[in-house]
């Protein structure tokens, strides 16, 4: 019985190759201003292609579409590309599109090719972006040849994520893998800023330095079968960030693929380390639950709306405990509510402790205001009460964001640069958490993402140690830097932003 196509296409893995000889563009304004239009860029996963696309803004009424074929133009099919944003600086605009070959054309039996060119509709006209005259051609594949097992030996667990030769060869490439140099340290892997990226790669880094996650994801590939785009993108990043191969990669397809979800990082432009943490930390948990989704696409933005359960939120979510207490006749009501990263303002003074900024968890807030008064259900009347906040459970991981930006009496946002003394080892929460089984739990730090500059001017560096080691030694990552940290640094850091505690003891 012969299989079906979409048979074939479950059973046999696809994908789409760019040729060796591709190159992007280059002096891509001028190219722009002459052109109109032009392939920003392009990378692919399986088969699908995600691209960007910018124009020059010649009008506000316009369209941008691709136009592909995978039977050499004997019929062909239009995508619209979608409006991402505008550069004001040099008045031109960033469209992007996903192109995914249709599982009824994929045929094991033979090559395929997809090509396909740009239009841009504007004024009256149209201009094309063809390659030149060429198109631009994309083989599509059937692979199943493996990684050799010589990579695959050196790397520190059971099964590589990546065993498909073409896969492997494919996101090296995109990834721009730059191998080992002598200069490189203790096999540690740099991330090249994409412009503006640094945000991004301070995370990255602390992320896949956080033991209990990656070893979940490394171990576990035999049992779970990860659907997502962007977990299955950062199972890639992950391997040629762990697998001691490589001293530099740009992390561009990663960012890509979130930014056609969440568009503020498609551009290379600064944004905010901790909120990034926060959505990427939601991605992952979002495609973690697809490993028993049936659908083909999932709203990334329902994420209070499906299942709590992951290894997402096992790691990295707490849950404060809110009690109110009316007072005047002293009856209380609690609530509880889930946290991911716990938010310390910082003491008004020039040096301070981490259990200084802690104090602020055990401080009652009162209600007395008439705008902030709390209606009593005893007292069935808006009354006079305090508020205390708890934690009611402790994360495994523990994310502490120092809160050193906020608005002044001007309205306008001022730093805190004060030196907060921070402990290596041994924080205890207990004083601050309402569960018994915190008198346990003692904390290690392993990662710190550190904010120089201003607000508007600024940039991440992270400091981290790897704690599978005995004596792990700490190192400073400056985007595609990596070196010895010296301890003075550490101990004296007043650049400290978010800092990484991982707990000694993990509960069953």
């Amino acid at each position: 019985m012969s299989l079906s196509c979409e048979q074939q296409c479950i059973n046999g893995k696809y994908y789409l190759c760019m040729p060796d000889n591709f190159q992007y563009p280059r002096n891509l304004l001028h190219r722009v201003y002459k052109n109109l239009v032009v392939l920003e860029d392009i990378f692919t996963r399986n088969v699908t292609a995600y691209g960007t696309i910018r124009v020059n803004n010649c009008s506000f009424d316009k369209r941008v579409f691709v136009r592909y074929t995978i039977d050499q133009w004997k019929t062909f099919s239009v995508l619209n590309a979608h409006y991402i944003m505008h550069y004001a600086d040099n008045n031109t605009d960033l469209f992007q599109f996903k192109l995914t070959v249709p599982k009824d054309k994929l045929l094991s039996s033979s090559l395929l090719k997809m090509s396909f060119a740009i239009c841009y509709c504007v004024n009256g006209g149209k201009f094309w972006d063809n390659n030149y005259s060429q198109n631009y051609n994309f083989e599509i594949i059937e692979s199943s040849r493996e990684v050799p097992t010589s990579i695959l030996n050196q790397l520190s667990r059971k099964k590589s994520i990546i065993r498909d030769d073409q896969l492997y060869k494919q996101i090296t490439q995109d990834y721009h893998a730059i191998s080992n140099t002598t200069q490189q340290i203790e096999n540690l892997c740099g991330l090249k800023n994409l412009g503006g990226t640094c945000y991004m790669n301070s995370i990255l880094q602390s992320l896949s330095l956080t033991s209990l996650l990656t070893n979940y994801f490394l171990y576990n590939q035999d049992s779970l079968v990860f659907k997502g785009i962007i977990i299955n993108e950062y199972l890639n990043f992950l391997y040629l960030i762990r697998c001691g191969q490589y001293s530099t990669i740009i992390p561009a397809p990663l960012k890509q693929i979130i930014g056609h979800i969440n568009y503020a990082y498609l551009e290379n432009q600064q944004q905010d380390a901790h909120e990034f943490l926060i959505v990427l930390l939601d991605y992952l948990h979002i495609d973690l639950n697809r490993t028993q989704c049936t659908d083909e696409e999932i709203d990334y933005n329902l994420f209070g709306q499906i299942n709590k359960n992951s290894i997402i939120v096992d790691l990295f979510y707490g849950i404060y405990k809110s009690t109110i207490t009316c007072l005047q006749c002293m009856h209380t009501s609690s609530s509880y509510e889930s946290f991911v990263c716990l938010t310390l303002p910082i003491p008004s003074t020039n040096q301070c402790t981490l259990q200084d900024c802690l104090q602020s968890l055990n401080e009652d807030e009162y209600l007395i205001d008439d705008d902030s008064k709390w209606f009593c259900s005893k007292c069935q009347c808006h009354s006079n009460a305090k508020k205390r906040l708890e934690i009611h459970k402790l994360p495994k991981i523990l994310i502490i964001q120092l809160k050193r930006f906020q608005m002044n009496s001007e309205m306008r946002w001022i730093k805190d640069e004060s030196l907060v003394l921070y402990p290596e080892d041994d924080l205890d929460l207990h004083q601050y958490s309402s569960s018994p089984s915190s008198e346990q739990a003692l904390y290690t730090l392993y990662s710190i993402v550190n904010h120089n500059g201003s607000l508007n001017d600024g940039h991440y560096t992270t400091f981290s140690r790897d704690l599978s080691y005995d004596q792990p030694q700490w190192f400073e990552y400056d985007d595609e830097i990596v070196k010895y940290l010296d301890l003075d640094q550490l101990h004296l850091n007043s650049k400290a932003y978010l800092l990484f505690y991982t707990m000694q003891h993990i509960p069953e």
